[in-house]
């Protein structure tokens, strides 16, 4: 075929030589045998694919304070959840129950504490569960 050099090829949209998009089992990152629940304000929310991720801030009252990084599913399968980005903004109070990540901010100090969400509970009582592959 013209044009094309013999030999294997990159996948279409990835240049040879470059890595794949970072995508994880869930257990790779976090420890599925144990269950957190936190509530906190978020900070700063990420919808992009092919995790959504919410910063959110734990007040000192429980046992781990500071700022989590949470992890839910893709965008859409946070839509087809409930869930809006107008239900989820910056200053909105949520609890959220999931599986702990496996490294913590005691281990390496530049992870922040993190959770892969199974439940996420707003304020005004809306609840929306997500399926975790493991």
């Amino acid at each position: 075929r013209r044009g094309n050099p013999p030999g294997p090829r990159a996948p279409r949209g990835r240049r040879a030589g470059t890595p794949a998009a970072a995508h994880h089992a869930t257990a790779a990152q976090f420890d599925v045998s144990k269950t957190v629940t936190i509530k906190g304000m978020v900070t700063r929310i990420n919808w992009a694919n092919p995790h959504l991720h919410i910063d959110v801030y734990v007040e000192e009252k429980q046992d781990v304070t500071g700022h989590w990084d949470v992890e839910l599913g893709s965008p859409g399968a946070v839509i087809v959840s409930g869930l809006s980005r107008e239900a989820i903004q910056p200053g909105t109070v949520l609890s959220i129950t999931g599986y702990p990540g496996k490294t913590t901010p005691e281990e390496s100090p530049s992870t922040p504490h993190s959770v892969c969400a199974k439940k996420l509970t707003l304020s005004d009582g809306t609840i929306a569960t997500f399926v975790v592959g493991i």
